[in-house]
Order: structure tokens, then C-alpha cells, then sequence
């Protein structure tokens, strides 16, 4: 008789339920790392920027470009400051995604744990039927070779 764990369903059901909270931690870490990008190209665009004006002001430049460049640098930092806004939000998020995932992984680890010890008394208890097994054979067969 092969073993057969009576919690197989629910067990498959932890599974599932864990890949899917594995999946929806993946996302959040994307959008995580989207945005931390988007704010590196942020600060690599804003030292560009300062280098340039930098540039102008040593080569002469109008105000209205000085001012234009200012207004530049201030949209750059309001933008960038939403986006470290919208960073923070998004990593709350994923923390708390990343702490119902390893929740899930307990739970799913708590019935592979109780599958793995049925197994064990079933096979403890096979090994058993089978020397018994053995041992009636042999029985059988002294009790036949001393008759005989």
C-alpha cells in the first residue's frame, strides 16, 4: 500500500498560496528597483545639469538661461523628491509583503513537517509488516523442513 498523506490537498493549497505571495514579492522588489532607478537617472541628470551651468557661467551666459537653468534644477528636485516619496511607500509595501510571504513559507513548512513525520511512521510501520512478513516465512518454512 503506498503512503498517502490525508492533508495532500491542503498541503498543495499552502504551496500554491506561497508561490503566489513569492510572485507578488517579486513584483513589489521591481517596483522598488524601478523607482530607485528612476532617482539615480534623477541625480545623474542633475549633476549634468550643474555641470553645464557650471560651464555656461565660466564661458558667460544670460540670466534668462541662468533662470531657466534653476527652474530645471528645482523641477528635478521636486520630481525627485515624490519620487523618494513614492520609494518609501513602495517599500513599506514590500516589507509587508515580504513578511505574509515567509508567513506563508511557515505555514507551508508546518505541514511539510507533518507529511514528513506520517512518512516516517509509514515507513516505520511498513519495514515492520515486512520483517513480520519475514519472519512468518521462516516460521512456515522450519516448521515444513522439520515435518519433512
Amino acid at each position: 500500500m503506498p503512503f498517502k498523506f490525508s492533508l495532500q490537498t491542503l498541503l498543495h493549497y499552502r504551496e500554491s498560496l506561497e508561490h503566489q505571495q513569492e510572485l507578488r514579492l517579486r513584483a513589489a522588489n521591481q517596483q522598488v528597483a524601478r523607482v530607485r532607478h528612476l532617482l539615480d537617472q534623477m541625480e545623474a541628470r542633475r549633476q549634468q545639469l550643474h555641470s553645464a551651468q557650471n560651464h555656461e557661467l565660466i564661458l558667460g551666459t544670460t540670466v534668462a538661461e541662468l533662470r531657466f537653468g534653476l527652474l530645471c534644477e528645482s523641477e528635478l528636485l521636486r520630481h525627485q523628491l515624490a519620487l523618494q516619496q513614492q520609494l518609501a511607500v513602495l517599500e513599506k509595501a514590500r516589507d509587508q509583503q515580504r513578511e505574509i510571504f515567509q508567513q506563508a513559507r511557515r505555514a507551508r513548512e508546518m505541514l511539510e513537517g507533518v507529511r514528513d513525520q506520517h512518512f516516517r511512521l509509514y515507513k516505520k510501520q511498513h519495514e515492520r509488516r515486512q520483517q513480520r512478513a519475514l519472519d512468518d516465512l521462516f516460521l512456515l518454512r522450519r516448521e515444513y523442513l522439520r515435518r519433512s
